[in-house]
């Protein structure tokens, strides 16, 4: 039987060349031990001072993963799940695993509506919903949103959002459209008092910025999530955009996660497009990473 810490010397050296950064190879580690154990950071902390060992079957399995990781496939499709605002998520190759950029964009929607007018409903269209991960915490935050419609034009990114809402309990309206291919014509509950809110983040990196992407993004996230054309990078902002102002009235809040290279075109396209009290956001890391805005329309 091999011991918990030669398993660890091994796990780094087998990574180090495909990350370079030893504490992400770590955080690696403890994500795939804590998975496979079923315990926590702090027991595998302790078995591994004690150098205690791990049995065959085990330890064939930790191999097993680490022969996928070393292919460069994520972590988190490798054990299944990962976790968006505390609460775990199913994830696969159908579905962009969600990043913490996203977690800052909810909490911004969370920050803005946290105190609801009770004459006032509210509906939320999450527009390329993916794992369901913005869906479903909205919903769990603020249960009492009436509506929200999560929109995929790919049904087994919808199947995994259907997992992840029975998973927590909630339930959202699971919408299968191609939003570049017709006008989404969803039937919704609107009058003067109904608060919309648009929430997308939609494919945005151009197919020149591929070359700066990690291989395992590049290997294993779906291509249609990720990438727009260098020409039109925009593509997916102004077919939203278009759609609140043909669609909606009343006010509209509209939130967007957003490449960070080309901000200002996004900022010029919404004003043009008629949207205002534009504000933007950086993220964790500093980039510009995050956009809102408002669309008043009326009857």
């Amino acid at each position: 039987m091999k011991s918990f810490y030669k398993f660890y010397r091994f796990f780094q050296n087998t990574l180090k060349n495909l990350y370079p950064e030893a504490k992400e190879v770590e955080n690696i580690f403890f994500l795939l031990t804590t998975h496979i154990f079923q315990c926590d950071k702090t027991t595998i902390l302790l078995r591994l001072s004690r150098k205690e060992k791990i049995n065959f079957f085990t330890y064939d399995k930790l191999i097993k993963k680490l022969w996928e990781l070393k292919k460069n496939r994520p972590i988190q499709y490798v054990i299944g799940h990962t976790y968006f605002f505390d609460m775990k998520f199913i994830v696969n190759e159908k579905v962009f695993i969600p990043r913490p950029e996203t977690e800052e964009l909810v909490y911004w929607i969370l920050q803005d509506h946290h105190k609801v007018n009770r004459n006032h409903s509210v509906q939320v269209f999450d527009i390329g919903t993916g794992s369901g991960c913005i869906s479903i915490t909205l919903k769990k935050k603020k249960p009492e949103i009436i509506h929200i419609y999560a929109i995929d034009s790919a049904q087994g990114a919808l199947d995994i959002a259907s997992e992840n809402a029975k998973l927590h309990n909630v339930k959202i309206s699971l919408k299968n459209i191609d939003i570049l291919k017709n006008s989404m014509n969803i039937p919704t509950k609107m009058n003067k008092n109904t608060v919309n809110i648009v929430v997308s983040n939609p494919p945005y990196i151009r197919l020149s910025e591929k070359k700066l992407l990690h291989p395992n993004i590049v290997q294993y996230e779906p291509y249609q999530a990720l990438f727009v054309p260098d020409e039109d990078p925009l593509i997916f902002y102004k077919k939203i955009s278009f759609w609140i102002k043909k669609r909606f009235t009343g006010i509209v809040y509209v939130y967007f996660e957003i490449n960070q290279f080309i901000y200002l075109d996004i900022i010029d396209c919404l004003k043009q497009i008629g949207f205002t009290n534009i504000e933007i956001r950086r993220d964790f890391q500093g980039f510009f990473r995050m956009i809102r805005a408002i669309y008043y329309e009326k009857k």
